[in-house]
Formats: structure tokens, C-alpha cells, sequence
């Protein structure tokens, strides 16, 4: 191991640790001395740069220029600073040091190593409190990370010397280090790879470059150990820009996401290099070289200060430790980015820290400033006396003020600072009431509950760890912020808004943002820009005149310096600019309004930059001001990115499948083509190839983002803007030009939409999931309208169709749009907004290409979906029969897909009661698709399985089980035994042997479906909340009342939270918990039960529903065992009235039912004639819990119903 002082050409003795500062006259020994520089170099105090190579690197060789031989560090950076040490750090780092048994612990050596040697040579120097910072190249940044690490835990009596390196550690530099791990491959060129492995065939693999890899425990304990301290340092992050030649190939050794990740008040850039050379400089203007330096130059001017108020708290934390016995588990820190302050930190080895949840409106900007006094008073809100600790109540703060004052970045600044505090951050998009419930529903799944507004909300009242929620973006003053506060007094909340009167729902305070205060704001401009330190009287006064002229408004400062940083203009004419464009938008006669007068100083910034962008007339540039108009249109949080590339991919999906059209198609559709109005999408969308650019994108948005008007998190690979980028975005348009940006906004969501067959697998289902909210923004700005087929088509005739193709094309895109954009709706569960699309969509086929066309059918039985999902099942069924008619005679009734049109309308016939239709057609339809698609084919199994639903209900219990069977054995074989469609033949099996009295055999089925469904699809899922009812009344059958009790208790407190109270499942649940209070005896509980249930089931099923007739059928029951034979009798006759229309008076329990009201007519007889009130039953049992339902109802969410059984 070797420490090397680079203050004179290198001695060939390196073991010898030499003392001389570079460039300076007098020996600089402790720590607070200042030096006299020389002319043309920057006069600061005393520092020392540590310098770490990588792997096959060495003490100079690492950082000079093979050509010129230029060692920046002793030849070019002493012109830069005058006060320094530069040493650099040698050790073993061939790669065939790291083979062989004895390797385990090689990082942790060197690690330890330069800790020791660094220390050493700083005290025998006399300078152990001088200001370190570090140059780490690959691989030697893990060793630094490591080092520090070490080091801030050598805090007991006999070890706090090597503590020293640690508090004077002040910046790391990483270039090309591997944090997140890297390809083992990339990691040594090809040949020289293959080489030592041929030399060490024999040996173990490189732990080494075991440690380095993606996934890696090793580098992932060390990211753990260095993350809790990072907080301490200034962190620069710089990768390569250039790929390096491997064998035959070029690749990235160390990619971008892992030299240089994205994490909060830290620095990052790229270096126009290779990875050996991106630390080898040869010139002072080269423009790499400057960005380095200038950091050097910037860290250390502030370094001293800092170090030095660092060193007296340590040295009083460590003198407190001799005194307390668990002084080694407490640490002091410094939280270099607030003047090096200290606060405390436990250190616990091998453990996670405190937070295990951290989700914030956005990354805290590098740049943050200011604030303090409000984070103060936030702290005290929430912690600050004994009352506050043990007082029991929601703790709500409410922060207030016009948009572009940082709220969103100070609630993030707050949560970051205060992470360990929380055991889970979390934020809601409050933008309206549907963002708000998709982010509480997020929770929910989080949390591994089911995904709704209500479980989320669940989730958060019921932790009894402490957490944090911000409410951001409350602005509406329609939004009912009340409801958005978890129950109980759990919890922290801050809320960010611009609405004053939302301060009233504080709880332990509020505070309004306006502008920055002036230095705060001075600082943050100047920071933004870029402008070097220090900063003259000069800078400052053209800084504060800019500052007050955008009112000090944060986001305007911020985008102002990002303008002049992109030297665009200076900060001399910076307000000449500034001043034009603000009288430009101020004459405007457009939608800024009185509302929007506060922002005039932000628009005009931007109007600033979307000149400047504009001003670069390349295709980049456009297709980065195309994109903002479209975007402006969208909601302004998490636009994913692929929004756009799948719109692209799907448009030359559209092209590649014409040119594979046989050549009179092709010649048709070309000529058509040319004949069509150009798409209504953004230009770099309108790409006439075959094959998608998907990069175009990609550069619009880096020209966006470096213009500051949006933030990008990759994370999820998607980018958000500002409320108020978005709101000028928008505004900054005339109202002719919103109308047509709102349309391509619209246009590119629904051409990103793939319609089934093809939109198959959770990516498709997660994607749909994701867009909804800007499709309901774009939807808001421009609602789709379909052309008047008939005016504008009517009597259409050749001559004219050429002329009129123009309409055509358009007329055609906008009956997809609708149809792609209800599908959104129909599977998120929004069937009125469905069914309002799918109308528009199926009337303009109807007119255009006539009932027998196959999209005409496609939207009718889309459009009966969403009907199913409104319980409006009497006009889905209409449409089913008129999609079976057409394709009967189009397709013939044998073709499958006019027996899929029939499977789905017996469906609808069994959901709807009419249990007569839907056995007729579904035993034929059974009959034809074994003969003609065969016995295990998996749509037969699908036939086979509801028409055993349907033999259910017509208490053909032994007919039902054998059609189970069947199709449990083939889906296991086919699908395998946790399939969900296996599960779902396993779950309607085991309620057909429980109907049979088999209970056991069906406890057995039923417990497996529920915990597999828990598994798969979650706890609270409706499905597993079915099965769980569906094992209740199994427990039930084989009189364990308590266990089915407790199942029901839980099951239906999830299913009110997750379906709510007038969900199907939801009554379902209910009625089955009254028949297990009848069965405890608890009758009373039991009829109040049931005597609410009924009027429920009659809004929600209708009063003819068998299920309601059911329902009335069980009270009638009740009402005997409670002897109020009034009561029976009437709702006796009402319920055999009711049974007559869907159930016929064949059915099975319409007889039982009839059966019954004589009965009881008997027993009135003899009551009023005096005579005993015992009553012998004719055929029926009046036991109300022997008879089994008619039914089995739908626990999948609709409109695609899931065939199970009732739970009475």
C-alpha cells in the first residue's frame, strides 16, 4: 500500500512520505494556517486531495495523458490552487491479486489500509484536521466508501484517532465508479479477461470483480454503510461519455445509472471519455477538465469553515462519549448541506435503517435553498415540546401560497432531512378527487391490501409506525380535503396549496410561502447560473435586481439561472429580456385572466427559454416545443415516456402491415393515402418508416429538461412538470391552437392504446392503468365527437367519394379514438364514462358499415360490458342477441367466434336471473364447440363450466359437480393447479359438494382456492373475498359458527373497504352472516340483518331478481322462527309474486317459495282459530339454513361476471 505526495516529481522511494505543500514557500502544518499565494492562482487555506485508483490502475499512470504525459494533478491543477497537497493512493489492484481462497476480504483491506496510511501521514505532518477531498477512479470509489465508512465508526478511546479522516472529509469526486455494480465483462478488456483466465483457469472466480457486479451483496452492503453518511459530503458524480473498444465491441465499462446515480444534493456530469480516460486531462481549456476544476476550486473555498466547525463538535461529541457507556452506538454527523451542521445518528451494524417506505412529489433539487425558519416551525409542530410527543392527535400542517414558491420542494427537503424520523414517507396527488383516490389506491396495493381509496387509507390509520403524508397540489376548492386524512390520530400530514381557506384544517399549524427572503433568494440564482464563487459586489447588485424582479419567487429564479447558465444571456441583460417578454404576455388578450396575474413574472422566464429553444431551428428543438403543446394537455404528474414510443410503434405497426397487404391493397391504400388529410399527431410521430425512431423522443425530452421546464424520474421512466409550467404551457397557447393541441393530446393517448386481442399481460393492464388521468384531462379539454355520418355522407356517391375521402379519414380515426378510450374506461372500472364512448362509437358503425360488420360487433358487445358494469343487463342482453343474429348470418352457428358471442350471452341471461334462457342456449352452445373444437379445448371448458354454474341454479346439484370436475381435471393439466381459471373450477366444484352436503370434501377445495388466491392476487382481492365467504358458509354446514363468524367479521370489513356497501359481494357477505347468527340462535340480529339487506339487493338487482326473491324467501323463514306469522305471510306472498317473471313457476324454489305461503296460510288459520302454533311443513324444510340459493353470483369485478355461488 502506498500514500504518494505529488508536491515534487515522484521520489523512487514511495514508502517515504513526504511534507512539502505543493507551490508553497513555508511548510503549512495545522490545520487554520493561511498561505500567500502566488500570482494568477486562487489564495485559499490549506487542503489535501486524495487521489484512488481503479482496477489495473496505479499511483500515476491512472491520471496522465499516455500522449502528452501530462499528471494534471502535479502539472496542471497547482495553476488552479495554490494551497495543497495532492497525494494519491497505490495498492495491489492487478486483477489476478483478487483470485484465489484468500480473497473474501481484499476491498476491506485496502479499505483499512488507506485509512491507517492517511491518518499516519496527516499526524506526522501535523495537519490531521485539514480538509480532505477525495478523487476516486472506478473501482477506488468503492474502496473510499468503504474507508469512510470504516472510519466514522472508529469513535471508542483507543481507536478515535482514524475517526479524524472521516470528520475532515469534505468532498468525494467519483469518476466511473461501479455503485450500482457493472458488467463483469466490461469491467477488463475482452482480451486481456480472457487472458488471466486462461493464466487462472484453475482458481476461483475474481471476488473482486464478483463484488463489482450488478446484484452484488458485497457492493450492496457497502452503498448500505455509505448511504447513512452521505448526507456528510459533497457528492460529484461524473461518468463516461464515450464507449470503450472490447474486443470486437464497444460498450460502456460502467453505464450512466451506476456512475453517476440520481440521488438527492448531489452533483452530476458527463466526461467526453473513455473510462481510462476520463481522468487523464492534458489541457486547462479542455471542457471537462473546467467542470472538475471548477468543483475543486468551489469545495475548497467553503471547505475550511465548514471542517473547522466540524471538528469542535466532534471533538465535543467524543469527549460526551467518554462519559456515557453507549457512546458506540451514537454518531455524529454533519449535514453538509446546511452549513455542516451536526445532528445525530444511531449506527446499528448489519441493519436497515429506521425508514423502509420513501415516496416524495419529486427529487429535492441539488440547488435547494432557504426555508429554514419554516422547517423550524414544522419541527416544533411536530416535535418540538413533551406535549406534542404525547399528546394523541393527527399532527396536520398546512402550507399555503402562490404556485412556483417551493412548496412541493420544501415538503420533499423536509422529508428527506427527516427520513429516519418516519417509518414510511408517502404523498397523494391532490390535484382533483380521481388523482387523489388512484394515489391513496396505490397505497392500498402497497400495503398488500386491495387497490382502492378506502384501503389505502386503511393501510395508513392502522400502522403503528410513525409516518409522514403529503397532500400535495390541494388547489381545488371543490376537493374535499377532509375526506383525504386517514382516520384516527395517527400520522403526520403536511398539505401544499395555493387555496388560504384549506388552513383551516391544520392541527397544529399552517405557514403561507410567498417569495424567497433575499439573500436565500440571491443565493439560489446565483447557484442555478452557475456563476463561480467568489461573488463580487457587482454580481450581487445585477443578482438582486433580477431577484426582485421576479418577486423572489423560487421557480422563476430557478428557471431564470437556467437560462443564463445555458449562456443564453447574462445576468447584465437578463432583465432586458425579461422585461420584453412580460410586456409581451401582459398584451395579450387571452386565458391568463385576473386569476393568473401572480404567475406574469414565472411565464415570462419561460417565454424567455421557449424562444431561445425555438431560436435553434433544428428538429430537436421542434419536436421539444411540439411535445411540451401536447403535454400541456395531459395531467402534469408521471407523463410515462412510452406513452409516446408506443403511439410510435403502434403507427408503424400500421405501415409494416400495409406493406405486407398484397400489391392491389398497397396501390389502393396509397393512393387513398395521399388523398387524406396529414394525421393529426406531433411531427415526430408522423414518421413515414416502417421502423420507429423511439431516440427522436428521447432528445425532445433532454432539450426540455435542460431548459428546467420539466423533471425527469427514472425510477419509472417518466417526467413530470410544474402546476404552473403546465398551466403557461397551456396558456401560452391562443384558444385555436388549444383546440387543436388538446386533439393530439387526445389522438396520441388513444393511438398508445392497443384494442384486444393484442393488449394481453399485466404491462398492457399496468400501462391502461397509468394513463387514465391524463386521458380524463385531455378528455376534459377536447370531449370526442363523431362526425354526423348521415350530413356529411349521406347518398354518397362515386363521383363525389374522392372529394369526401378527406371526411372519411377522419370520420373512421375518430370512431377508433372513442373505442380505444372506452376500453381505457371499461377496465379501469368507469362504465359510465365506457358507455358513453362505446355508444358514440357503435351508432357511427351502425350508420357507416351496417350491423353485419365485425367492428360494429366488437363495439356492441364492448358497449354490453359496460352495460353489465352499470347493472343495466336488460339492454347488454339486447345488444347480445342482435351481435348472435348478425354473426349467425354472416359467420354461420357453428363458427367460434359466434359462439363466443353466445357464451357471453348466456352470461348475461344467468346474471340477470333468467336462468330458463340461459340453460336453453348454453347446452346447445356446450354440444357444438365439443364437436367441433373438442372436449378440452380451453374455450369448450369455459361452456362447460357456466352451464355448470347454471345446472346450480336449477339445484341440479349432481349434474353441476360432474361438469366440475371435468373441468378441474383438464385446466389443472393444462393450465396447472394455480391457475386462476383452475381455481376458479376448484372453488365452483367445492360449493356443488357443499350443496350436496359433502362439507368436508369442500373445505378441503375451498381452503386451497383461498390461499392460493391470497397469494396470486392479494388479500382483499374481490376474488379471495369471495372464496372466503364461500368458506364460511362451508363452516357453517359443518356447524363451526364461530370460525365462519370471524371469516365473515374480516372478510366484509375488507370488502366494504375495497367493493363498498352496495357492492354485490358485499350483500352476498351479509346474508350469509345472517344465517350464521340464525344458526347461533341469535334470531333478532339475524332478521335486522336480513330486513336491511333486502332493500338493498332490490336497488341493486332489482326487485325481480332471483336474488331478491331469495333474500325475501330466507326473511320469510325468520320471521316463522320469531312466530310473526303477519310478517311471513305478506312478505311470503310478495316473494312468490316477485318469482313468477325470471324464475317461473318450475323452478325449484318458486316451488318451495309457493310450498311455504300455504304453510304458513295453515298456521294463521289455527292461531286465529285458537289452535297450537306448531306447523308441520309441507315438502319443504323451514330450516333457514338448509336451503341453498338458486345462485351463484359474480365475485369478479364486471363486467366480465365471474361464475360462483351465491352465499346464502
Amino acid at each position: 500500500m502506498l500514500l504518494v505526495w505529488l508536491g515534487q516529481p515522484i521520489m523512487e522511494d514511495f514508502n517515504k512520505i513526504h511534507s512539502h505543500d505543493l507551490q508553497a514557500s513555508t511548510q503549512q502544518k495545522a490545520f487554520g494556517d493561511k498561505a500567500v499565494g502566488a500570482c494568477g492562482c486562487v489564495d485559499i487555506m490549506s487542503f489535501s486531495v486524495v487521489a484512488v485508483h481503479g482496477l489495473d490502475g496505479d499511483l500515476t499512470n491512472t491520471w496522465t495523458d499516455p500522449t502528452t504525459r501530462v499528471l494534471w494533478l502535479r502539472d496542471l491543477f497547482p495553476a488552479a490552487l495554490n494551497v495543497v497537497r495532492v497525494l494519491t493512493f497505490g495498492y495491489n489492484a492487478e486483477t489476478t491479486a483478487f483470485y484465489g481462497s484468500g480473497s473474501a476480504d481484499r476491498i476491506q483491506q485496502h479499505a483499512h489500509t488507506l485509512v491507517a496510511e492517511l491518518q499516519a501521514d496527516r499526524a506526522l505532518e501535523e495537519c490531521s484536521q485539514r480538509p480532505i477531498i477525495f478523487l476516486c477512479h472506478g473501482l477506488g470509489g468503492i474502496l473510499v466508501k468503504k474507508a469512510l465508512a470504516y472510519s466514522s465508526s472508529r469513535t471508542s478511546r483507543n481507536l478515535e484517532h482514524l475517526y479524524s479522516v472521516f470528520t475532515s472529509t469534505y468532498a468525494v469526486l467519483f469518476f466511473g465508479t461501479p455503485h450500482c455494480g457493472t458488467e463483469k465483462g466490461s469491467w477488463i478488456p475482452r482480451s486481456r479477461f480472457e487472458s488471466v483466465l486462461a493464466r487462472t483457469r484453475h482458481r476461483k472466480e475474481s471476488v473482486l470483480l464478483s463484488a463489482v457486479e450488478k446484484d452484488s451483496e458485497t457492493l450492496q452492503a457497502i452503498a448500505d454503510q455509505f448511504g447513512a453518511l452521505m448526507r456528510q459530503f459533497h457528492i460529484f458524480f461524473f461518468w463516461e461519455e464515450v464507449k470503450t473498444k472490447v474486443g470486437e465491441e464497444s460498450l460502456y465499462v460502467v453505464e450512466e445509472s451506476s456512475a453517476a446515480p440520481v440521488i438527492d444534493n448531489t452533483e452530476r456530469a458527463g466526461i467526453n471519455a473513455n473510462h481510462a480516460q476520463m481522468v487523464r486531462f492534458s489541457s486547462r481549456s479542455t471542457s471537462s477538465y473546467r467542470i472538475v476544476i471548477e468543483a475543486l476550486v468551489r469545495y475548497c473555498r467553503d471547505a475550511p469553515r465548514i471542517i473547522e466547525y466540524r471538528w469542535q463538535q466532534a471533538t465535543d461529541s467524543l469527549s460526551r462519549a467518554r462519559n456515557n457507556e453507549a457512546f458506540e452506538l451514537v454518531g455524529m454527523a454533519f449535514d453538509m448541506h446546511n452549513e455542516g451542521r451536526p445532528f445525530k445518528y444511531e449506527r446499528k451494524a448489519s441493519a436497515r435503517p429506521r425508514n423502509r417506505y420513501f415516496q416524495t412529489p419529486q427529487a429535492v433539487s441539488s440547488i435547494f435553498t432557504g426555508r429554514e425558519r419554516t422547517s423550524w416551525r414544522v419541527r416544533e409542530a411536530f416535535w418540538g415540546s413533551e406535549e406534542a410527543t404525547i399528546e394523541r392527535q393527527q399532527r396536520r400542517f398546512i402550507i399555503h401560497g402562490i404556485g412556483g414558491s417551493g412548496k412541493t420542494q420544501f415538503c420533499s427537503k423536509f422529508a428527506q432531512d427527516h427520513r429516519e424520523r418516519f417509518w414510511g414517507v408517502f404523498w397523494i396527488d391532490a390535484t382533483s378527487a380521481e388523482t387523489a383516490k388512484q394515489s391513496f389506491a396505490a397505497l392500498g396495493k402497497l400495503g398488500e391490501l386491495e387497490a382502492t381509496q378506502n384501503a389505502g387509507k386503511h393501510w395508513l390509520s392502522n400502522s403503528e409506525e410513525p409516518w409522514l403524508l403529503i397532500i400535495n397540489n390541494a388547489d381545488d376548492p371543490s376537493l374535499d380535503l377532509q375526506n383525504l386524512f386517514p382516520e384516527g390520530e395517527r400520522g403526520f400530514i403536511l398539505v401544499t396549496t395555493r387555496n388560504p381557506n384549506f388552513s383551516i384544517h391544520h392541527t397544529v399549524g399552517a405557514a403561507e410561502f410567498k417569495g424567497l427572503e433575499q439573500e436565500e433568494a440571491l443565493h439560489l440564482l446565483l447557484r442555478a447560473a452557475g456563476a463561480p464563487r467568489p461573488w463580487d459586489h457587482t454580481v450581487e447588485s445585477l443578482g438582486n435586481d433580477i431577484t426582485h424582479a421576479l418577486g423572489y419567487l423560487a421557480l422563476a429564479l430557478i428557471q431564470a439561472g437556467a437560462l443564463i447558465f445555458q449562456k443564453l444571456c447574462d445576468l447584465k441583460d437578463y432583465l432586458d429580456f425579461y422585461n420584453e417578454y412580460r410586456r409581451e404576455i401582459g398584451g395579450r388578450r387571452r386565458c391568463l385572466g385576473s386569476d393568473n396575474e401572480d404567475q406574469l413574472p414565472v411565464y415570462a422566464t419561460w417565454e424567455h427559454s421557449l424562444d431561445a429553444l425555438s431560436c435553434k431551428h433544428n428538429d430537436t428543438s421542434r419536436d421539444a416545443v411540439q411535445l411540451l403543446s401536447t403535454v400541456a394537455f395531459f395531467h402534469f404528474e408521471r407523463i410515462r415516456v412510452d406513452i409516446f414510443a408506443k403511439a410510435l410503434t403502434n403507427i408503424c405497426q400500421e405501415q409494416l402491415n400495409v406493406s405486407k397487404a398484397p400489391f392491389s391493397r398497397r396501390l389502393s391504400h396509397a393512393f387513398w393515402a395521399r388523398m387524406a388529410p396529414p394525421p393529426l399527431f406531433p411531427v415526430f410521430l408522423q414518421q413515414r418508416t416502417s421502423k420507429a425512431d423511439h431516440y427522436r423522443i428521447k432528445r425532445a425530452l433532454h432539450e426540455l429538461h435542460s431548459f428546467s421546464l420539466l423533471s425527469y424520474d427514472g425510477k419509472d421512466d417518466s417526467f413530470s412538470l410544474h402546476p404552473v409550467v403546465h398551466s403557461w404551457a397551456r396558456d401560452r397557447l391562443a384558444k385555436g391552437e388549444q383546440a387543436v393541441w388538446a386533439q393530439i393530446a387526445v389522438n396520441v393517448l388513444a393511438q398508445s392504446v392497443l384494442l384486444p386481442p393484442k393488449d394481453t399481460g399485466e404491462a398492457h393492464e399496468n400501462y391502461r392503468r397509468d394513463i387514465l388521468v391524463h386521458l380524463d384531462h385531455c378528455l376534459r379539454a377536447c370531449p370526442i365527437e363523431i362526425l354526423d355520418y348521415q350530413a356529411y355522407f349521406g347518398g354518397l356517391k362515386i363521383a363525389t367519394a374522392i372529394f369526401r375521402y378527406n371526411w372519411l379519414s377522419v370520420y373512421r380515426h375518430q370512431v377508433f379514438t372513442a373505442a380505444r378510450c372506452g376500453y381505457v374506461y371499461l377496465e379501469r372500472g368507469r362504465f359510465a364514462d365506457a358507455v358513453v364512448l362505446f355508444c358514440k362509437a357503435k351508432d357511427a358503425l351502425i350508420q357507416s358499415r351496417g350491423y353485419e360488420d365485425e367492428n360494429t360487433a366488437r363495439a356492441m358487445l364492448a358497449l354490453a360490458k359496460g352495460y353489465w358494469g352499470l347493472g343495466r343487463l336488460d339492454e347488454a342482453i339486447a345488444l347480445q342477441k342482435q351481435v348472435v343474429k348478425a354473426r349467425t348470418c354472416r359467420l354461420g352457428p357453428d363458427h367460434t367466434e359466434t359462439l363466443a358471442a353466445m357464451d357471453e350471452l348466456g352470461q348475461s341471461y344467468w346474471l340477470n336471473g333468467q336462468y330458463k334462457d340461459a340453460l336453453e342456449l348454453q347446452e346447445p352452445v356446450k354440444e357444438r364447440k365439443e364437436a367441433i373444437l373438442g372436449l378440452d379445448d380451453i374455450s369448450t371448458l369455459t361452456s362447460v363450466d357456466l352451464l355448470g354454474v347454471t345446472y346450480s341454479a336449477w339445484q341440479r346439484w349432481e349434474e353441476s359437480k360432474k361438469l366440475h370436475e371435468r373441468v378441474l381435471k383438464a385446466r389443472t393439466k393444462l393450465l396447472g393447479p394455480s391457475d386462476l381459471d383452475t381455481l376458479l373450477a376448484m372453488n365452483n366444484l367445492a360449493m356443488a359438494l357443499n350443496d350436496l352436503g359433502r362439507y368436508q370434501e369442500a373445505k378441503r377445495l375451498m381452503t386451497t382456492v383461498v390461499e392460493q388466491r391470497r397469494a396470486k392476487l392479494g388479500k382483499e382481492h374481490p376474488w379471495t373475498l369471495w372464496a372466503i365467504c364461500n368458506l364460511a358458509k362451508i363452516n357453517t354446514g359443518l356447524e363451526l359458527l364461530k370460525e365462519a363468524e370471524d371469516l365473515l367479521d374480516s372478510g366484509l370489513a375488507a370488502a366494504v373497504r375495497s367493493l363498498g356497501e352496495d357492492h354485490l359481494g358485499t350483500l352476498m357477505g351479509f346474508g350469509e352472516l345472517a344465517r350464521v347468527y340464525s344458526r347461533q340462535g341469535r334470531v333478532n340480529q339475524a332478521v335486522d340483518l336480513m330486513e336491511e339487506l333486502v332493500p338493498r339487493l332490490e336497488s341493486s338487482r332489482g326487485p325481480e331478481h332471483p336474488d331478491t326473491v331469495y333474500a325475501l324467501y330466507k326473511l320469510v323463514q325468520l320471521y316463522e322462527k320469531q312466530q310473526k306469522w303477519d310478517r311471513a305471510a305478506e312478505t311470503s306472498e310478495l316473494a312468490e309474486t316477485r318469482a313468477e317473471p325470471r324464475l317461473t313457476k318450475e323452478h325449484p324454489i318458486s316451488r318451495k317459495i309457493a310450498a311455504q305461503r300455504r304453510n304458513i296460510e295453515r298456521q294463521l288459520q289455527r292461531v286465529n282459530g285458537g289452535a297450537a302454533s306448531n306447523l308441520v311443513h309441507e315438502t319443504v324444510s323451514h330450516d333457514p339454513d338448509k336451503t341453498t340459493s338458486p345462485a351463484r353470483c359474480s365475485a369478479e369485478p364486471q363486467p366480465k361476471p365471474l361464475q360462483t355461488y351465491n352465499t346464502f
